[in-house]
Order: C-alpha cells, then structure tokens, then sequence
C-alpha cells in the first residue's frame, strides 16, 4: 500500500509539470502501467519459484544418482579386488596341486617299482589276483588311477598275509609231470601242498627266481591233508607238524 501511494505521490508530481495533459488521465496511465509491472513481477517470481523447485528436485535426483554410482564404482572395486583375491588364491592352489601331483608321481613310480619286484614272489592265486585289478605300466592310465590299482594290490596283499588260505592248481614234478594238488597257505611267504591221493606232497616258498613248489617225500602228507580238512571245518582241529621256511635258504638248481 504505500508502495501505491508512493508511485501516486510521483505521478501527482510529474502531473504539476505538465501542462498539456489531463491529470486524470495521465494519472490513470501511470497507475495501469504500474499494476503491468506488479503482475509481470509477480508472474516473474511465479516463474522463478517453479523453476526453482524443478531445479532443486533435479539437483535431488542428481545427487541420488551420484550417489548411487558411487556406491556401484566402489562395488565394482571391491568386486575387482575380490576377483584378484579369488585369482591369486586359485593360482596358488594349482601351484600347489601341481607339486603335490608331482611328489604322488614320484612316489608312486617307487611304489611299482616295488610292487613289481614283489610280484614275482607272490603265491600263484594272490598273482593272478593282482594280474586282474589292472597294469601299472598301463601309460594310458592317469597317476590317480595307477593309485587305486597300487591300493588294492597292498589291500589283497595284507588280506592274503593275515590268513591261511585254500587253494587247488596242477603243479609239475621233477619229471615234468603235472600233479592236481590242494595248497594250504600260511600268510603269502609259506604254503604246503598235497595230492587226494597223498602220494605227493611238498612246500611253496618265494625266492628270487619267483614263487617255487618243491616235492618232499620226507614231509607226511596226512599231516597237510589234515590241515586242509581243519581248516575246510571237516575234521576237528589239533596239533600238526610241518615244515616252515625250510627250503628258503636253499639254493635252488635248474
């Protein structure tokens, strides 16, 4: 209001110096012009208060995208270094695992190399076991299948070693004549073998020409026969006497 009255005072003033224009009408010119520029002030300010609350939602919603990717680059970081983390660890795991598979190549070439010089010496029925679990000089079996082969060898072996075994199998004599026979083992380094008709028996022993039969009249084949049936659980058990390790130090003729 005194806004007004102030832009009225002037008009009225300028108005004294005019002597050709009404006052009336100058007077309202001047208050028309006035109420233009207070409306186009006003829509100024209008305009400015939209305008900036358009600008501040936008600079909102930039900040939020800012922030936003921010947080997605430092993801990504931590993602990076994470994967790096993952890679490092992974390569020094296969590093690892190559130096274990070459100690386990390197002991398992020893492995068969005794397996193989004992194989020579084993009692037939635990050789031809083993001739059946597979090759170790098979090249086209990794090192874990060679493994499990060298495993089981071991396992049949403890087996045999730890149990008297029955066997039968056609042995040849001094004469080259082949006798069906019945073999009582005691463990894999001693056995003893009979024919049904007890006419012939004798001793198996290993030796470094490989696993040998030997034909002994001296040794009573009743007494291996009587074995057999014992530990078949067709006669009942008592004290026998037979032979042991009696051939191994011997040397043995062509």
């Amino acid at each position: 209001m005194q806004r007004f009255i102030k832009s009225v005072g002037a008009v009225i003033l300028l108005s004294s110096f005019s002597s050709l224009a009404d006052p009336v009408s100058e007077l309202e010119n001047l208050v028309n012009q006035w109420l233009q520029i207070e409306q186009q002030t006003s829509e100024l300010e209008t305009h400015w208060l939209e305008k900036k609350t358009s600008m501040q939602q936008t600079l909102i919603l930039l900040d939020a995208e800012q922030t936003q990717l921010k947080q997605l680059n430092q993801n990504r970081q931590k993602n990076t270094s994470e994967l790096a983390e993952k890679r490092t660890a992974l390569i020094q795991k296969q590093s690892q695992l190559e130096t274990d598979e070459n100690a386990l190549n390197s002991q398992l070439i020893q492995l068969s190399q005794q397996l193989r010089s004992l194989q020579v010496q084993l009692p037939p029925p635990l050789l031809a076991s083993w001739q059946s679990i597979g090759d170790l000089d098979n090249e086209s079996l990794d090192a874990n299948e060679k493994l499990q082969i060298a495993l089981k060898m071991l396992g049949q072996l403890a087996d045999f070693q730890n149990r008297i075994s029955i066997h039968e199998m056609a042995i040849s004599n001094s004469e080259g004549k082949e006798i069906w026979v019945k073999q009582l083992y005691l463990g894999a380094a001693q056995a003893w073998f009979v024919s049904n008709d007890l006419s012939y028996a004798g001793i198996g022993f290993p030796s470094e020409l490989g696993w040998q039969w030997q034909f002994d009249t001296e040794i009573d084949g009743e007494q291996i026969a009587h074995g057999i049936a014992v530990q078949e659980k067709k006669q009942a058990a008592h004290w026998l006497t037979l032979p042991v390790f009696s051939y191994a130090a011997k040397e043995l003729t062509p």
